[in-house]
């Protein structure tokens, strides 16, 4: 699926602050979803791509050193909504951040005709095996053979606002994802955000665009009691996409403390599965 007409968008990035235009253009065929910079290179969304994972997930092509950043919420959206293949122009070396979740993504997919297209049935990847990536501090990825995908993360940390949450979600229609995982904002400490602002970093974030946690506040009332949770799997059905389909596998897909970098390597494992199966159709 790809979306039927051309439609755009205009902001600033999270990171960089820098203005930003994304137009998304059809797509026919198995192209995937492929970012075209104002250069004329084109960086396909692909785990073998992803050059950073530290603030956000960034995609670089080898050749010309160009890169293409905060990527997640975008292809999160193509997950959600179901679309497959996609030309995504960018001006600018970081996509516009919206309000800080994949709403504005979806609701611009959604304009452009594509509303509806998970209803259809979509071929999924099966799992023969467990796999499952590591990382700090106890941060795992499980996927296990199921007969269809449910997703469920928790988080934690020692803030009395937030300490554990834990959301589950199973995408059963476009619909579903924008009612529960679109809305979901990033976040950030405040004592993280001041560092990166005296780094030169989070340029571009606002109250309007990101959850700011105060030792006794949140800045903004929260969409969902689990918000922050939410954005994580939010993010992680984004990263996961660089699997090479937003096609996600029937699994039990379980992530404790998930990050971009546990993300993309998960996703890499399963577009290795994706190339195998292909092969044996």
């Amino acid at each position: 699926m790809t979306v039927g007409s051309p439609v755009s968008l205009s902001g600033v990035g999270l990171h960089t602050g820098a203005a930003s235009t994304v137009r998304l253009f059809p797509a026919a065929g198995s192209t995937g979803i492929r970012f075209r910079l104002s250069s004329g290179v084109e960086i396909p969304a692909r785990a073998d791509r992803v050059v950073d994972t530290s603030r956000c997930t960034v995609l670089g092509d080898p050749a010309s050193g160009e890169r293409i950043g905060t990527v997640e919420h975008l292809l999160s959206a193509c997950v959600g909504l179901g679309v497959d293949d996609l030309l995504v122009e960018v001006t600018a070396g970081e996509l516009p951040i919206g309000d800080g979740s994949a709403r504005p993504w979806a609701d611009l997919l959604s304009e452009g005709g594509v509303a509806g297209s998970l209803e259809r049935p979509r071929r999924r990847i099966c799992l023969d095996r467990e796999v499952i990536v590591t990382g700090m501090d106890g941060a795992f990825i499980a996927a296990y053979p199921a007969e269809s995908l449910t997703i469920t993360v928790a988080i934690s940390f020692p803030h009395p606002l937030v300490g554990t949450q834990v959301a589950r979600f199973s995408p059963t229609s476009a619909g579903a994802y924008r009612e529960e995982i679109a809305g979901a904002r990033t976040f950030g400490f405040i004592e993280e955000v001041d560092a990166l602002r005296a780094a030169g970093l989070a340029r571009g974030g606002t109250l309007d665009n990101a959850i700011v946690i105060y030792p006794d506040r949140f800045s903004t009332p929260l969409r969902f009691e689990n918000e922050l949770a939410r954005h994580k799997l939010l993010d992680l059905m984004g990263d996961l996409a660089l699997g090479g389909s937003t096609n996600l596998p029937n699994a039990d897909i379980i992530a404790v403390k998930p990050s971009h970098r546990l993300n993309v390597q998960l996703a890499g494992q399963l577009r290795d599965l994706h190339a195998g199966q292909s092969n044996e159709d």
